[in-house]
Formats: C-alpha cells, structure tokens, sequence
C-alpha cells in the first residue's frame, strides 16, 4: 500500500477555495489541477508499507496528546520539482510543524534531513516552463488572495491507489485530535 498522513479540508473550504481558483484554473487549461476532493495537506509521505497496522498503532501513540489547531491561507507560489507545482501555502501553526517533526522523527530514522515541514496544498502540476514563464506565474499567483480557514481536529491515514488518470485517496485510519 502506499501511505501517506494528511489532513483532510472541511468539505465547505474545498468548494471555497475551488471557487477562488477558478479564474486561474481557466488560465492555465494546460496544467493538471488537483480535484477538490482530493483536496489535502501532506504531513508525511510512507511511500509503498506493507505494516499498515503497526503504522496505525504508532501514530496513535504519537498523537494522543496532540490538540486542535486552526490553519489560515496564505497565498499562492509554485515551485519546481520536476514539474512546476502550484500550491497554495498557509501561516505558521506550531501545531502542525510539532505533529509532522514527530511523525517524521519515528518514522525516518535514518534521515539526517533539518529540513522544516511547511504545510502546503499542492493544486495543479505542469511541465517545467521557461524562466521567464515561471517568473510570469510567479508574479500572477503573487496577486492573487485565497481566503480560506479552518480547525484541524482530526488527520487521516490515506491509501494513494494510482490509476490512469488521476490518483484515488482511501481514508484507511482517523486519529482524532484533542480539543482544548
């Protein structure tokens, strides 16, 4: 199976933040945009396990103390990592930076990786362009506000089952997180 931890959005912030990208998404036809259903904030990537029950037991263990927190959008910015990725990022939460290092620090014994985990969701993908077509839409998504928030109280254990067209995201295990 191949697993990943994350954070599920409210159905009502993904039909708000569908709607805010819209006029971005008719722009731009040509990238591959995430579905809203498919909607998500990676914590921790497993890659392909075959422990599932261990993995499950583990993060129980690890969040049982871990309280509800609030993320706020910030803006949207694209990277490249192979393809060009559009994504839209949020304000620091403790939170969630406190959630990920302990998932990644169980889970990634051997990495020597400081790397910070900043919480993102990804929204289209596409083939790298020309400098000056990425400063372009570097620029455009710079000016453009998404507004939306919500409480996290609650992230999810997914299968990423690939197919042809786009990836299927199955909630194997909802760990439940403490309110205040």
């Amino acid at each position: 199976m191949r697993l990943f931890l994350a954070i599920d959005l409210p159905e009502k912030e993904k039909i708000k933040l569908e709607r805010q990208i819209t006029a971005l998404k008719k722009q731009y036809p040509q990238f591959n945009w995430v579905t809203p259903e498919n909607f998500h904030i990676t914590i921790y990537f497993f890659g392909e396990r075959q422990d599932t029950e261990k993995i499950i037991k583990k993060i129980s263990d690890l969040l049982w103390d871990q309280s509800v927190f609030y993320l706020y959008s910030l803006n949207l910015d694209v990277f490249v990592h192979n393809k060009l990725v559009t994504y839209l990022t949020f304000q620091r939460e403790k939170r969630i930076e406190q959630l990920a290092m302990a998932i990644k620090n169980n889970f990634d014994q051997n990495s020597n990786s400081q790397k910070k985990f900043i919480p993102h969701l990804t929204l289209a993908r596409s083939s790298k362009s020309s400098k000056q077509q990425y400063f372009a839409l570097k620029r455009k998504l710079s000016k453009i506000r998404i507004n939306i928030s919500f409480p996290v109280e609650e992230v999810f254990l997914f299968e990423s089952i690939l197919t042809d067209k786009k990836p299927i995201y199955k909630k194997i295990a909802t760990f439940k997180l403490l309110k205040d």
